[in-house]
């Protein structure tokens, strides 16, 4: 009886945390959406607001998860969380300002490939090893983001296309700084970032934009970007990754650039152009690609460890 409870029990945190897993990326996906439903918010008010939100939110957070130990965990992060801040900061600062000049199908897309441009700069940077597939998950991803951006057919659409590739790179280099802090709590990195994005848009709203004034309406908005959207989902996917093997939550980020499109197109009727499905198409398949050649290189290390360990 108490083996069958156990069992339940186990299973229910499976079954929760792949839901957590599956919720995640559908709060991601919203932020086009939400984007597109701003009137008078331009990328750096919005970038401000959503950045300091969750920077807040994320000092809550670690506050409640560390209690009196929240400054020392934050101060053990050390460096390379605020080298992994500076980048994912830049990637978030980049993926708002490219949706505001690019198409929400082109942002989301590009920014998601930037699992395979990691697999390209640990090669560079950290000598690591590439398979063929993954080799050819890159050639693929490049056929596709160059038919994205040379077959976008929006007035001006290049400089959103290029900065979304510019928070591609950001991406990247964030990855790479996560592996070499596997050691540590790496979340103050996105405080770090949330901090970063902040006060750079705070610089350029107050010298070359338009100021931080918006309405309260869109503040609230822009502030549910980075509690909800960005600090809940990846909270509730840090929870999923407990549980739920690697390859599967790979499976479930897909969500956001799948979805992403689809609702600034079911609710502001924005349609993506050719080149986008084309190129989107080309993308997903890169992806899923990457993912099952890390998956079959992991299982593979795997089994050399057990040979060599009899």
């Amino acid at each position: 009886m108490e083996c069958n409870t156990v069992k339940s029990f186990t299973m229910d945190i499976e079954f929760r945390n792949r839901l957590f897993a599956l919720i995640a990326p559908i709060f991601w996906s919203l932020t086009g959406l939400v984007i597109r439903l701003l009137e008078e918010a331009d990328e750096w008010q919005v970038n401000f607001y959503r950045s300091s939100s969750l920077a807040i939110f994320l000092l809550a957070y670690l506050g409640l998860k560390y209690r009196s130990k929240c400054w020392e965990v934050i101060w053990a992060s050390g460096r390379k969380a605020m080298l992994g801040g500076f980048f994912i900061g830049i990637a978030m600062f980049c993926n708002i300002i490219a949706m505001q000049h690019t198409t929400i199908a082109n942002a989301t897309m590009v920014m998601a490939t930037g699992p395979i441009i990691a697999a390209l700069l640990g090669r560079v940077l950290l000598g690591e090893l590439v398979s063929r597939m993954t080799w050819f998950a890159i050639a693929l991803a490049a056929t596709g983001l160059t038919i994205m951006v040379g077959g976008n057919p929006i007035v001006g659409s290049l400089f959103g296309d290029l900065i979304a590739l510019f928070g591609m790179l950001g991406f990247g280099l964030y990855v790479i700084v996560l592996r070499q802090g596997k050691t540590i709590d790496m979340t103050p990195a996105i405080l770090f970032a949330g901090l970063f994005s902040a006060l750079l848009s705070a610089l350029v709203a107050m010298t070359i934009g338009k100021g931080l004034l918006i309405p309260a309406q869109e503040i609230a908005m822009c502030a549910g970007l980075g509690v909800v959207q960005l600090g809940i989902g990846s909270i509730l996917f840090a929870f999923a990754s407990v549980t739920v093997p690697a390859v599967e939550l790979t499976l479930f980020a897909l969500g956001e650039p799948l979805l992403a499109p689809v609702w600034v197109w079911l609710v502001v009727e924005e349609v993506p152009s050719m080149s986008s499905f084309i190129g989107g198409g080309l993308l997903m398949i890169a992806l899923i690609t990457h993912l099952f050649a890390n998956n079959i290189g992991r299982e593979k290390a795997a089994d050399n460890l057990a040979d060599s360990a009899r």
